[in-house]
């Protein structure tokens, strides 16, 4: 006899539904199983009807009294049976649709995360292969990404805003699973600019920036607007891959430009400009990059996006803690990462740099690692878009970011992996020392000039 099926004597012959020929007159408990989780809660249901009925004549009872749906539905529900079912099931599903992922990163540290990602070996441990592909701008990595080129990448934040808000074509929903870091950029002069300083003085200027929709674009011209500019006629804007800043600047194409590390401190080092301010001094901890993913593809490879999801948090938590800091510039600097200097790179983690006007400064959290993605940021960030008619029309401006930032995802991540997640809401950010309520955004922009 089978020993994981309890027979019950129902007057039967011939095969039985589960697939096996028992006695001419015995039957077991379930119906054929569909699958391995309906044959695991099977046997358990079988197991416990042996454990409540030892005599086989009690068993025959409660089955034909309840029928064999009837009677495996009253063992299910008993506890621990269904907790262990519902363990087996998840296990069952938690199986990646897709093992080998293609991941985009931008070479400069923000992608830190990504790449410590492949170091640990975090991608193998939830059963996946990690293919890091580096990529050199942010149009061109948010492109493959769309067109199923990635699975997953990073983005500067608010490219998953303008997608999902369908800014320069169709909405294509996205969602932040993580930031992959705060601060981290500098705003950059070329040397000759050394003294004009005040930006009161800059109408004409050329500026680069990696995207027309990016953080970099909009905290620098919420900065010049704050000076008294025109930030849409008074300077102009080029759109440039973050390896291509300090070129641009040795040469005389741009006069400045507003970019993710080490870009800065790379012009510092060649002595082709100075670090006029880091971008914490407009926005203390601001979100720069972020990971992305469209939600189509979610949709479709939902355990390996958790899988994925789940490795980057790790990933995150690692290099947030200054003590593992420890020989990453070394790591980062490699050619198949940023490709850097590794004193360049150092003094961007480190915090610890030269301004390229004569001073070292200390800034020890010039740039960090915090994965938890903050609606207030994206509410900043979209009534921006729409300040400068990125967005033509007003938007559920929290909606968007509720749906965008996958907090409750994130905070729960965090936590099981014994990290401190803030609270979920809308908080207030300081930009250039004035408090923004991301809870009232529709007063923000009235107050900016934009009903």
């Amino acid at each position: 006899m089978d020993p994981s099926h309890e027979y019950v004597r129902l007057s039967r012959t011939g095969p039985c539904a589960c697939g096996s020929t028992h006695g001419d007159d015995e039957e077991c408990l379930p119906e054929k199983p569909a699958n391995a989780d309906d044959a695991l809660a099977g046997a358990m249901a079988q197991g416990m009807l042996h454990g409540l009925f030892p005599e086989r004549g009690l068993r025959r009872a409660f089955v034909k009294t309840l029928g064999r749906a009837g009677a495996l539905a009253a063992l299910t529900a008993l506890t621990p049976l269904t907790q262990l079912a519902a363990v087996a099931q998840e296990r069952s599903k938690g199986v990646p649709e897709k093992k080998r992922l293609a991941v985009g990163f931008l070479p400069i540290t923000c992608a830190t995360p990504l790449i410590y990602a492949e170091q640990l070996g975090l991608f193998p441990r939830e059963g996946l292969e990690l293919s890091l592909q580096k990529i050199a701008g942010i149009a061109l990595i948010r492109d493959k990404m769309v067109n199923g080129e990635l699975d997953i990448s990073q983005q500067v934040m608010p490219v998953a805003l303008a997608m999902s808000a369908g800014i320069g074509g169709a909405p294509i929903p996205a969602r932040v699973m993580t930031v992959l870091n705060q601060n981290g950029n500098s705003l950059v002069l070329a040397m000759k600019h050394k003294d004009n300083r005040d930006p009161k003085n800059w109408k004409g200027f050329r500026f680069a920036v990696p995207f027309e929709q990016s953080h970099q674009m909009l905290q620098l011209r919420h900065y010049l607007a704050s000076a008294g500019l025109d930030a849409d006629r008074d300077v102009s804007y080029r759109v440039v891959p973050p390896s291509e800043y300090v070129s641009n600047l040795r040469v005389g194409n741009i006069d400045g430009f507003f970019g993710g590390e080490p870009g800065g401190q790379r012009a510092v080092y060649e002595g082709a400009g100075f670090i006029h301010l880091v971008s914490s001094e407009i926005w203390p901890e601001h979100p720069c990059c972020s990971v992305t993913a469209t939600e189509a593809w979610i949709k479709a490879h939902p355990n390996s996006f958790m899988a994925a999801y789940r490795a980057i948090i790790a990933a995150s938590l690692h290099v947030s803690e200054p003590a593992n800091r420890t020989g990453m510039a070394k790591i980062l600097a490699q050619p198949q990462y940023l490709n850097q200097p590794e004193t360049v790179v150092d003094q961007v983690l480190t915090g610890r740099y030269a301004d390229g006007l004569g001073n070292v400064k200390t800034l020890p959290r010039r740039i960090d690692f915090q994965p938890f993605p903050h609606y207030s940021s994206a509410v900043w960030l979209l009534t921006q878009m729409r300040r400068w008619n990125m967005i033509k029309e007003d938007l559920d401006y929290k909606g968007l970011a509720r749906q965008v930032m996958l907090a409750t995802d994130a905070k729960r991540l965090i936590e099981e992996r014994g990290g401190r997640a803030p609270e979920i809401g809308f908080r207030k950010e300081t930009i250039l020392g004035k408090s923004f309520d991301s809870d009232r955004p529709a007063e923000y922009l009235k107050s900016m000039g934009r009903a």
